[in-house]
């Protein structure tokens, strides 16, 4: 079992979480902090000079005050009011603003951890199923952490006046404040039984939503329009779309019965507390017992316990679902730490010449395995890439060429053995500081929807300055590692570069040049490149970055023989001084590099020059021979066209 699978399963009490909001407020909005606080205080006090208002007067009338007392009394609590009523409503307005701003901070949370992951972890099922429970919880139409501000601040409003009103009760009888409690305690047990039910149901739910979250995201993507509307696929997933979705409304009906299940518990006991505690209050008042201001103060303490109770346990049920959210949320920010690296080697001034220079690059006795697969991928792999030697990996689909450029760019870490750059364990590299040494292209190209010359560098282009995320600064490092150095772009660089890779002339025809946009989904006026252009752009990043070590995983894919063997000719230029490995299927490609490491079934079973190889008439000589004799083919029917 991976040490992915032996992750620990975070969970977090309500104590924590509560800590966790408070915390997170304090820190990230502290006028928000002080807005709340502000907001619960008059939330606690109108009430109780509401009822007192009534009182003052009934009070001065029993008791004859001289009237200048009388008014003076009268104007000051009418003014407390008026205070309380001005702080309550503007601290709530204020905090309303904060709602979006909430969601924005933990989404650009979310995001920062999907993309600094490992990107072993990135293939694991449960990474997945997290993520999505975490923006689920932030998101979806029932969720409570934007309204967190609200919920905490009502809940805290009706905890201490609850508190408060069953101390005043108590100077009356001891019974009517039972008879308060008591019902609150068992609504409070049949809503924490509801809770419990909602997780479980929610879990169930959260497939359901997952694959309806697909099926509406594969409705936009411009790749799969044409797929859908050729095959006639529209009926097929607004189907999925339906079904999945009955599935996900009855476990909400479910979760949402058991809520509605516990309120009418609770209603019925409101309903025999309310007529216990009148009686009581009627009972001595007629008895004379109680003057009428005290009457009416001691009937206004009952209603007010009663709503605070309710109020108490109508939140309570929301501070509930907030805490289940929460903790979902830091299941998946605290956890998911990947293995490939655990060390803190960087480069000090004294290394970083050493860096520059071409990389030693060695296997030893390196094996693989993915996660949950039952066949080993690579098997017991060892070798050694002297700097600045350039290295061509072939082979059979399945020989495991891919994995092993991987492992050595760290995507991956090795189930068995260990991988050493510059006789160093990739394990004690810092993340950062190994993938400085690295420049690779890969099959699958992604652009980013920003000029040509940035997707090249990588960095804005002069004169540019990166957003800043909020006013405070204090999510800067969720896009930037603090202390990081700012980039700039080399211009002059970026052009040299394409001209390398070979799309300087597609650019040059272009009205802006290295300027022009890409992705016409993000920017009208962009461009969009064929498939072999995408490819030229990614070599030029990968020129661009001057790393110690360049890796190549079939980057020509997309280009005919020709224009391959054109761009591999300006590869060998740029390749200078630098430690190359590449994968190509067309064995003619590799005639220029130093040796040739032919792979099958997970091993290395051939190392030697072309021409070595090709007299020593192996698996490698009867490849290149079938591939030859399939483009003698083709230039004969080209010839006789």
């Amino acid at each position: 079992m991976s040490n992915l699978d032996k992750k620990k399963e975070n969970r977090y009490s309500f104590s924590e979480n509560t800590f966790y909001f408070f915390r997170e407020m304090c820190v990230r909005e502290p006028l928000a902090a002080l807005g709340f606080l502000a907001a619960v205080l008059a939330g606690v006090l109108l009430p109780f000079l509401s009822a007192g208002l009534p009182r003052l007067v009934l009070k001065g009338l029993e008791e004859e005050w001289a009237l200048p007392l009388f008014l003076d009394r009268l104007l000051f609590l009418a003014a407390a009011l008026a205070l309380a009523g001005i702080l309550r409503t503007g601290s709530s307005v204020y905090m309303e603003t904060r709602t979006c701003v909430i969601l924005d901070i933990y989404n650009l949370h979310i995001m920062e951890k999907r993309l600094s992951v490992d990107y072993e972890v990135l293939e694991n099922e449960g990474f997945h199923n997290e993520a999505y429970a975490a923006y689920d919880s932030l998101y979806r139409h029932h969720s409570e952490v934007g309204n967190g501000y609200a919920i905490w601040k009502d809940f805290l409003v009706a905890a201490f006046s609850t508190a408060i009103y069953g101390t005043i009760l108590l100077t009356q009888s001891l019974g009517i404040l039972i008879l308060v409690l008591l019902p609150a305690l068992t609504a409070a047990f049949l809503q924490k039984k509801a809770r419990a039910y909602d997780k479980k149901m929610r879990q169930l739910a959260q497939d359901a939503n997952r694959k309806m979250d697909y099926v509406a995201r594969l409705t936009c993507d411009f790749k799969a329009g044409k797929d859908i509307r050729l095959f006639d696929l529209s009926g097929w997933l607004l189907g999925i779309l339906k079904k999945e979705r009955r599935v996900s409304e009855g476990y909400v009906k479910r979760w949402e019965n058991a809520y509605l299940a516990a309120n009418c518990v609770d209603s019925a006991l409101n309903f025999v507390r309310d007529g216990c505690a009148y009686v009581f209050l009627i009972v001595r008042i007629v008895r004379g017992e109680m003057a009428v201001s005290d009457f009416v103060w001691y009937m206004a303490m009952v209603a007010g316990a009663q709503q605070a109770c309710a109020q108490l346990l109508s939140v309570g049920e929301r501070v509930g679902r907030l805490n289940l959210d929460y903790g979902r949320i830091r299941r998946f920010l605290d956890g998911w730490e990947g293995t490939v690296f655990s060390g803190k080697h960087k480069f000090p001034e004294e290394e970083e010449a050493e860096r520059q220079q071409a990389a030693e690059i060695t296997f030893r006795h390196v094996s693989f395995t993915y996660p949950k697969s039952p066949a080993v991928t690579l098997k017991d792999v060892s070798f050694t890439i002297r700097p600045g030697e350039k290295i061509a990996l072939v082979g059979l689909n399945g020989a495991g060429k891919t994995t092993l450029v991987k492992l050595l760019c760290g995507l991956y870490h090795p189930t068995q053995g260990e991988i050493l750059v510059n006789g160093k364990n990739v394990k004690e590299y810092d993340k950062e500081a190994y993938y400085r040494m690295l420049s690779a292209v890969f099959q699958n190209v992604k652009l980013l929807p920003l000029s040509i010359a940035q997707n090249v560098a990588s960095a804005p282009e002069s004169g540019m300055e990166r957003s800043n995320p909020d006013k405070t600064g204090s999510d800067r490092s969720a896009i930037n590692k603090a202390g990081a150095e700012q980039r700039r772009m080399d211009s002059d660089r970026v052009r040299q570069c394409l001209k390398l890779a070979g799309l300087w002339e597609k650019v040059e025809s272009l009205p802006l040049r290295e300027r022009t946009s890409l992705e016409r989904r993000v920017c009208p006026q962009a461009v969009d490149l064929s498939g072999g252009e995408k490819q030229k752009l990614w070599m030029a990043r990968a020129f661009y970055k001057e790393a110690p070590i360049l890796v190549l995983d079939e980057p020509t894919a997309a280009l005919d023989p020709l224009a391959e063997q054109e761009v591999y000719e300006k590869y060998r230029e740029m390749s200078a001084g630098r430690t190359c490995v590449f994968i190509s299927h067309r064995l003619s490609s590799t005639s220029f590099c130093d040796r040739i490491f032919f792979m099958e079934k997970g091993q290395i079973t051939e190392v030697g020059s072309h021409s070595l190889l090709l007299e020593r008439g192996g698996a490698y000589a009867g490849l290149y021979e079938i591939q030859s004799q399939y483009y003698r083919r083709e230039e004969g029917k080209v010839w006789e066209a």
